[in-house]
Order: structure tokens, then sequence, then C-alpha cells
């Protein structure tokens, strides 16, 4: 059997352990719970007439750009809050906080950005057990006389790739609909052609965390360890950056161990900025990927 259809093979039978197992089902049951309760908090403003549309997208608009600005601007860069509103920036990013929020379907937007912050953590339930759970029964090695290492990490990281793709295009189709059939603020068009535009952001943003996931599970032969070594890694990357960046400014540059430090760059209204982030995260993946090949030839199994 050659490698290729090897990887199809681990991929297919890793996706049918999946939904048989408890990791995969938590993975499944958790995203699409947090994914509808962050929809349903963007959404009830509007639903329970508290504030108009007009006022909403204004106010959301605000939010964003000012969120944006925390998130790419260093601090160390303008002495004054003057200097900083002087700058075309600053401007360049009130822009972009109106493109997403009022050029396109604000509702929408909001949820997609809530899940671009949340979907990193939830990501790690459904690859934290790809290498290790075999690992620690000890049934690992019943596979590698019928096959390769490579082609087994490999294997088991597209059907990771392939569960989190599928549970997020259900997840935004979800939401999709929804926005069309209840509360329909913008057209069918509009939310089509966006939900597919935050779609495409959101499966590749997936691609660098769950590859995170699957080099976590070849390091840790325990797949709870697994899980919370890569979860802490994700959450505590921007904490230190975001902390110690007062200090020394240099220090920021540690979110650009994730894409934490660029993702939001996958929503921007520059294809050219948005081709180049989509390479990133690519980029980010790929070494990860690699990192966990070498990892796992070297291991003592």
């Amino acid at each position: 059997m050659t490698g290729r259809w090897q990887i199809l093979l681990h991929a297919r039978n890793f996706l049918s352990h999946s939904l048989r197992s408890g990791s995969g089902v938590a993975f499944i049951v958790l995203t699409v719970m947090v994914g509808l309760g962050c929809a349903s908090l963007v959404f009830f403003p509007i639903e329970s007439e508290i504030i108009t549309a007009k006022e909403y997208k204004e106010n959301a608009a605000q939010g964003v750009g000012t969120i944006l600005a925390v998130v790419t601007l260093q601090p160390g860069k303008f002495s004054t809050l003057i200097e900083q509103i002087e700058t075309e920036e600053l401007v360049e990013l009130a822009m972009w906080g109106r493109y997403l929020v009022l050029d396109h379907p604000v509702l929408l937007s909001l949820t997609v950005l809530l899940l671009g912050l949340l979907l990193p953590v939830l990501l790690q339930l459904g690859s934290f057990a790809c290498i290790a759970g075999d690992v620690q029964h000890h049934s690992i090695r019943y596979l590698l006389p019928r096959t390769t290492r490579t082609s087994l990490l490999l294997g088991r990281l597209l059907g990771a790739l392939i569960l989190s793709w599928t549970v997020i295009t259900c997840l935004q189709g979800a939401i999709v609909m929804y926005l069309g059939i209840v509360l329909p603020l913008d057209g069918w068009g509009a939310l089509i052609a966006w939900g597919l535009q935050t779609l495409a952001a959101l499966v590749v943003l997936a691609v660098p965390y769950v590859a995170l996931g699957v080099l976590c599970s070849t390091i840790f032969r325990s797949p709870m360890v697994a899980l919370m070594g890569s979860v802490g890694f994700i959450l505590t990357v921007p904490l230190i950056a975001f902390s110690s960046r007062e200090a020394w400014e240099p220090l920021g540059n540690l979110l650009y161990l994730l894409p934490w430090g660029y993702a939001h760059h996958l929503l921007s209204p520059d294809g050219t900025v948005v081709v180049k982030t989509v390479l990133y995260c690519l980029g980010h993946g790929l070494i990860f990927t690699v990192i966990a090949v070498l990892r796992l030839r070297r291991a003592d199994l």
C-alpha cells in the first residue's frame, strides 16, 4: 500500500474512532454549544430590542476598531494619545472596523470574531489524543509493523483537520441560516457571500492550532497531559506577551509564536494582506507538523 493510501486510511479510521469516542463527541458538542452561545450573545441586544440596528452597528464599529488598535499597535510606538490619533495607521484600523461591521453583516462579523478567540482552545479537544491515546494504551505497537510513523501521524492530522472543518462548517451554516430566517437585517446574498469568506478564514485558522494539538500529542504520553499542555501554551502566550511588552517592547513579539499576533488579518479589507496571512497560518501549521513528525520518528514507543 502506498504512503498516500495509508494516510487516507489512517484519516478515515481516526474519523470513525472520533465519532465513537468520548473525546470526539465532547469536541463536537462543546464546539457547537460554545459557537451557538457566542451567536446568542451577539444576537441578544437586537432580538430583545434593547438597541436599534443602526446604533448597534455604530457601537460595534467603535468597539471593533478599539480592539484592533489594542492588538495591533505597540505601546512604545507612540508617546502620547494625540500622536496615535494623528497617525494614518489608527485611521486605517478605524476603517477596518467599519469594513467588518458596516460594510458586511454585523452580527455575523461579531460572531466570527468571538469564534476566532475561542476556537484555538476548542480545537485541541479534537486533536489531543491523535497519538497519545494509542501510546497510552500501547496499541500503537500493533499499527507500526503495517505502516510508517510518518504516514500514521499525517493521517491522524488529516482526520483531525477534516473533523474540525466539518464542525466549523456546520456551525457557520447554522448561524447564517438563523440570521437569514429569524434576523433578516441583511439579504441572503450578503449573508452567504460573507459567510463563505469568514468560513474560509476560520478553516485556515484551524490548521496551525490542530497541528499544535497533534504536536503536543506526540510529546506527551498521556492524552490529558497533552490537552493541558496545548491549552496552557495557547493561553499563556498572549498573557505573557501583553503583560510583559509594557516593560520591554520586544517581548510583545512573543505573540507571534502562535497565530494570535496576526490571525485577525484574515478578515482584512486588503486582499494582499489576507493572502499573506493565509500563508503565515499554513506555514505555522507546517512547522508544527514537521516538528511532530521528527518527534514521533525518534520516540521510544
